[in-house]
């Protein structure tokens, strides 16, 4: 079932990543970044009401750091989106499951298989030769590859938080603080959207807080490594939106070197489709 629920994610994370490429870079990634949780509060303030949940979690300082690795993968991703092809963009930081395979045995104490080695060297290899032609916006694909890097031990974070917290007070705790965050260097030098902007970053705002809520209930019912591989469905709607909205084409070793990372991602599902494990008892 959390395979599902991160497919479900994925869909929405693909519309986010495309929305945030309209809005281009009239708009700082950091200025993004807070605009896109402030548009969030409300609603995400609204469901945890009505679900009769509390407004914080109680493990404060494992939401303080899923919190600053979360706000560093989001200003990342948001400038490499906005300086570089989609698909590449999105091809680079589809490697954040395999840098979390690797740290998921010291940080959170799960094991990885042994076969998923095979995964994780697959995927590194195919970063490797993504990154080659990505070099062509060189500040961007490394700044890509750095928030993948982030993202991967904030997702970790999500995954130690849901032993004891509801994941809707997960995803509200995260848009609140980063919000809070983020404002001590926007507003001092806050740039006004024009109207299309403000369509684009709500629309932003939307998706993004639908796909938290999925990717939290994902991490709730599975493995963090097997979630995390299902997100590769971002990459493929990514490609998709690149060619139809910009008219881009991957370069042919983006295209060898995102097969390689899919192909590790399928194998780490496959790996994880033969074992059983409960639910967690914690609800959203």
């Amino acid at each position: 079932m959390g395979i599902i629920f991160m497919l479900l994610a994925s869909v929405c994370f693909a519309t986010m990543s495309a929305l945030i490429k309209a809005v281009g870079p009239g708009i700082s990634p950091m200025e993004l970044v807070f605009l896109r949780c402030l548009i969030s509060i409300p609603l995400l303030f609204l469901f945890v009401r009505l679900r009769k949940k509390p407004l914080w979690v109680r493990a404060g300082h494992v939401m303080f750091f899923r919190t600053l690795f979360g706000m560093a993968a989001m200003t990342g991703s948001f400038y490499a989106l906005t300086h570089m092809p989609l698909a590449e963009c999105m091809f680079i930081g589809s490697s954040h499951p395999l840098i979390l395979s690797l740290l998921a045995p010291f940080v959170i104490g799960e094991r990885t298989p042994r076969s998923a080695w095979i995964a994780i060297f697959a995927g590194l290899t195919g970063v490797a030769v993504i990154m080659k032609p990505a070099m062509a916006w060189p500040t961007a694909s490394w700044v890509a590859l750095g928030a993948s890097a982030a993202s991967a031990m904030a997702h970790l974070m999500v995954r130690r938080l849901n032993a004891t917290d509801s994941p809707l007070v997960i995803v509200f705790n995260f848009t609140l603080l980063t919000a809070v965050l983020t404002s001590f260097w926007v507003l001092p030098g806050f740039v006004m959207p024009y109207l299309r902007q403000w369509i684009l970053i709500s629309g932003v705002g939307l998706f993004a807080s639908l796909g938290q809520i999925l990717m939290t209930l994902a991490y709730q019912r599975d493995q963090a490594p097997a979630v995390a591989s299902a997100g590769y469905f971002t990459v493929i709607l990514s490609v998709i939106y690149g060619y139809i909205f910009w008219g881009e084409v991957p370069h042919p070793l983006a295209w060898v070197g995102g097969g390689l990372i899919i192909a590790g991602g399928l194998w780490l599902i496959k790996d994880r489709l033969q074992i059983t494990e409960p639910a967690s008892s914690v609800t959203i």
